[in-house]
């Protein structure tokens, strides 16, 4: 028995440490590396930051943070196909959730670049369903839907936009664009002053107001004339912020003209409203004049009147009674 209990714990003294030689390093985590990497990529070196992550990964061929600067590094060096190898790698080696965001939103772009709107809508969709409390993605998503004038679907993704950052003023302008299209016109101007209030050179709000103010059928307490000649201003006050930077191509100068036109119609329809009203008054007024003539012609009798009834003819008188018949002697 003694012999069998020193075998016993002979065994386990030799089993202990070729155990220990059976499992596996831990997992290098190359941070250092890594964060270099960001830096590189953060400044515009994306050739350095694919290397820096290159070495990150030869520490730590799993790691999905290195794999995500490679990825948006090679997507700045338009070497797209690269990158969605990356992505491929990254959702095999089990990729965080913020890390699909930042990758669906890069694919997002590429089909925005191809015009591809119905796919940048649903990838932009996929990406702020990963990551719920980014507000950029919600308003790269409502952009898209903007871009594809579905305003209904746009308003509650800018809503959502603005409320996770308040103070940004891109998603305040998005989200007055949707409420110019669904003809919530009060809001929309609501939402371009917020994003003036966050940034008072913001030119795209002031232009943005004017056509507000342009294609408005009308605004609380405004008639045609007041909203026109606001719109003008507005584009007016949008060509001085934009100085010597504004192309040749830019419309403002055509909605000045056009609102200039508006007005011009407007004033027109006006005058001409007046001179009918004019005629009409006119002519009523001679015809008034006409029927009196007709009147006094007539005997007094007021053209049009309905005739009195002829006076009835006199009636024969009734004949004398019969005399009495003679009394008998």
């Amino acid at each position: 028995m003694k012999r069998a209990g020193f075998i016993l714990l002979a065994m386990v003294a030799v089993s202990a440490p070729a155990l220990a030689r059976r499992q596996p390093p831990p997992a290098v985590i190359p941070t250092e590396e890594t964060q270099k990497a960001r830096d590189l990529y953060k400044t515009g070196r994306y050739s350095d930051a694919v290397l820096a992550a290159k070495a990150a990964l030869n520490k730590n061929e799993r790691y999905t943070p290195a794999m995500l600067v490679m990825a948006k590094s090679y997507y700045k060096l338009h070497k797209y196909e690269w990158m969605k190898k990356l992505w491929e790698m990254m959702q095999a080696n089990g990729a965080s959730s913020a890390e699909k965001a930042e990758i669906y939103q890069l694919l997002a772009f590429l089909e925005v670049d191809q015009k591809n709107v119905p796919g940048a809508i649903q990838l932009f969709k996929q990406a702020a369903e990963a990551k719920p409390d980014d507000a950029i993605l919600w308003n790269n998503l409502g952009a898209q839907y903007l871009a594809a004038k579905n305003y209904t679907d746009a308003t509650p993704v800018l809503e959502r936009a603005a409320q996770l950052q308040p103070g940004f003023a891109k998603a305040h302008l998005n989200l007055g664009d949707a409420y110019r299209g669904v003809k919530q016109h009060e809001k929309a101007q609501e939402e371009y002053q917020k994003a003036l209030q966050l940034f008072p050179n913001y030119a795209d709000a002031v232009f943005n107001l004017g056509i507000l103010y342009l294609d408005a059928d009308k605004m609380p307490n405004m008639d045609l004339f007041a909203k026109e000649n606001t719109a003008i201003q507005y584009f007016q006050k949008y060509k001085q912020m934009m100085g010597g930077t504004l192309p040749p191509s830019d419309p403002a100068e055509a909605y000045i003209a056009e609102a200039q036109d508006k007005i011009k119609k407007e004033e027109k329809r006006l005058e001409r409203l007046k001179k009918q009203q004019e005629r009409e008054a006119a002519r009523a007024a001679k015809k008034a004049a006409d029927d009196a003539k007709k009147a006094a012609a007539g005997g007094g009798q007021a053209p049009g009147a309905t005739p009195a009834p002829p006076a009835p003819a006199p009636q024969p008188a009734p004949p004398a009674p019969p005399g009495a018949p003679p009394v008998l002697q």
